[in-house]
């Protein structure tokens, strides 16, 4: 039998939902199987720290911080997390469709400033800075523009959203296309 696992503590809708499966060993030498709650993207990935006793399992798109001798996630995020990769020095970065988050083997977790308005695609790693593109679908071009985030610093550059609005939010000024308005 297996556990259903969720980001809340409600579980499924129904108990025999199929989410993403996984069994864990214990450190006991024991094991169980969770049935994780499924976000709202197809993308599934399991990151194993082996320093410790913790897991990142990721379902359809969203992230659960588990360590493997309990049942109950320690913290979850996203929903719509679409890719991940591991850096050289253990930590886990994943993308949503506009921002970035960073698991370190402790499982503390910080996630970027907006970075795109719908859409994330790319992502490099070179040295600790993270390379990616970001989508911009506000003009005729629908282009994808190059982000940067320093992993160390977690200063973002660039990006589709950067272009219209401040980090915290406020909009730029830009030329009206509608002058005509005015």
């Amino acid at each position: 039998m297996y556990i259903p696992v969720s980001p809340t503590d409600h579980p499924f809708l129904s108990l025999y939902s199929e989410g993403f499966v996984i069994r864990f060993y214990t450190t006991d030498g024991g094991s169980w199987v969770a049935n994780f709650n499924l976000g709202d993207t197809t993308f599934h990935q399991v990151f194993d720290f082996p320093e410790t006793d913790l897991t990142l399992v990721i379902a359809g798109g969203r992230g659960y911080v588990m360590n493997r001798n309990q049942v109950k996630p320690l913290s979850s995020f996203g929903g719509d997390l679409q890719m991940a990769l591991r850096t050289p020095q253990g930590e886990v970065v994943a993308a949503s469709a506009t921002a970035i988050a960073i698991l370190n083997s402790k499982g503390e977790q910080w996630t970027s400033s907006r970075l795109s308005w719908d859409g994330i695609k790319d992502l490099s790693l070179e040295g600790r800075l993270l390379q990616g593109y970001s989508h911009d679908p506000i003009d005729d071009k629908d282009e994808w523009v190059a982000f940067t985030v320093d992993l160390d610093s977690k200063q973002s550059n660039g990006g589709s959203y950067a272009r219209y609005f401040h980090a915290e939010g406020s909009p730029k000024k830009t030329r009206r296309w509608w002058p005509f308005l005015a």
